[in-house]
């Protein structure tokens, strides 16, 4: 990682910057130390005590640099070297589980450094020989090697031949390894399928215990682009969550089923809004798929493992998984798509100034798509469009191509996907019935409420939406 620090040096002067640079570079890390506490902690600025942070890192006072970098968090909240050097902190001082989350944000706030990424990996390989030193102490449930040999032949046969497995080093309670399908002309797409949770009998109500759902194994699968050994969360987290999914039985002492759904509690990473999944039956392999005979007569179920956005949650929470299904019926859900339509995006919990009862029919004789996004200062503050424009659709959704705001949101503000939704164009015209005129204006256009309360078209510039 190159430590290009990028902020104001006031008011330390840029030859004693330079100096503790050349310093670092001949790894004379306590002569930086020695000169900077010899400067009034009052004329320490962000950068400084960044420069003391790493030496005391290098000089193997990782605690003294973590008391430093606290100092600084809010500073440091938007700075990779911040979070790298807390997390590298932690690393040296045996603590990788805390390091973890530092060296996830450093490598979300600089994609193209490598080295958060390397230490991620070195966290969680420490972290899994910690738990194989402690595995003498568990006696996980296992398959039989009668019933592994069906498990492996049923994946064969039906998801497809696999030549790579994620092995589990640490297993406590199962033991988890994931078979790694790879894409193929016929099926374009990775599928990872979970081996070893049906060794455990899952704690299936009475009524149902006569349907042999007590065991079962979980699958995914990713498109062929996945960065199926990346390390950042970006990639990691389907893995996590077969994972997470197989112990959850025991460890809840319940059970999943078809149908059921586990929240995440927020995004699974920074690049998508999906945050939780459902399991439904394994999707174009075939009905045979979903039911692994075992040589006793016994079976193992297969799940696919479906994730959904938060309203698709709530919705299946409210109104069942068979009417979510029915509602994702145009959608791709069978591989996980990041950016996919979000099949209940009109569906909302704010508290708008309209009651849906109250919304009428206003927009006649449109014959184009009807989606739109609009602020929740407009919706649920019952602001007036103050700026609207009509870029032109990316994707498959039903999008119109207008974005409405108050015109008086801040950057911060527009920053936050939760201030604004999905709505259709006849909702946003019950809130302003003045726009509808402009509405049938071609893509690119732009028109921004002047102060006498009319709309006068502006010039539509696509790099400050």
């Amino acid at each position: 990682m190159l430590y290009c620090e990028k902020r104001r040096c006031s008011p330390m002067t840029q030859d004693l910057l330079a100096q503790l640079q050349k310093w670092h570079e001949d790894d004379e890390f306590q002569k930086i130390i020695d000169t900077i506490y010899a400067i009034p902690e009052a004329e320490w600025d962000y950068e400084l005590r960044m420069h003391l942070a790493r030496a005391l890192n290098n000089a193997g006072d990782m605690k003294g640099a973590i008391e430093q970098l606290r100092i600084v968090e809010e500073q440091g909240k938007e700075d990779p070297l911040w979070h790298f050097r807390m997390g590298y902190a932690y690393y040296y001082l045996d603590r990788e589980e805390e390091a973890i989350p530092y060296f996830e944000r450093a490598q979300q706030l600089d994609p193209k450094d490598q080295d958060a990424p390397m230490f991620l990996g070195l966290c969680r390989e420490e972290m899994e020989r910690k738990a194989g030193q402690a595995q003498v102490d568990f006696a996980p449930e296992l398959y039989t090697d009668a019933e592994i040999e069906a498990v492996e032949a049923h994946i064969e046969q039906h998801f497809g031949h696999f030549s790579n497995v994620f092995h589990e080093i640490a297993s406590p309670d199962i033991h988890v390894d994931i078979a790694i399908v790879e894409p193929t002309p016929e099926r374009n797409y990775y599928t990872l399928v979970t081996m070893g949770m049906g060794a455990h009998r899952m704690n299936i109500p009475e009524e149902l215990r006569d349907k042999k759902l007590d065991r079962a194994e979980m699958l995914i699968c990713l498109p062929p682009d996945w960065e199926i050994q990346g390390q950042d969360e970006r990639w990691y987290w389907p893995l996590r969550w077969l994972k997470i999914l197989a112990r959850l039985p025991g460890e809840e002492d319940s059970w999943l089923g078809w149908g059921h759904t586990v929240p995440n509690g927020g995004p699974f990473a920074e690049n998508t809004y999906l945050s939780g999944v459902m399991l439904v039956s394994p999707g174009g392999f075939g009905e045979a798929a979903s039911v692994c005979p075992l040589p006793d007569g016994d079976e193992i179920n297969f799940y696919q493992v479906i994730p959904l956005y938060e309203q698709e949650m709530d919705f299946k929470i409210q109104n069942g998984a068979e009417a979510l299904l029915d509602r994702m019926q145009n959608i791709q859900i069978g591989v996980v798509d990041l950016n996919r339509p979000n099949a209940c995006g009109f569906e909302s919990v704010k508290q708008f100034t309209h009651a849906a009862e109250e919304i009428k029919p206003l927009l006649e004789r449109w014959e184009g798509p009807e989606g739109c996004i609009a602020t929740d200062r407009i919706l649920v503050d019952g602001c007036k469009v103050g700026y609207m424009y009509r870029e032109e659709p990316d994707g498959d959704f039903p999008d119109s191509g207008w974005r409405f705001t108050a015109g008086d949101e801040s950057e911060e503000y527009m920053a936050n996907p939760d201030h604004s939704g999905v709505y259709a164009l006849n909702t946003v015209c019950n809130y302003d019935p003045e726009i509808i005129p402009l509405l049938r204006a071609p893509y690119g256009t732009a028109y921004l409420r002047d102060q006498h309360g009319a709309f006068r078209q502006v010039e539509f510039d696509p790099e400050i939406e």
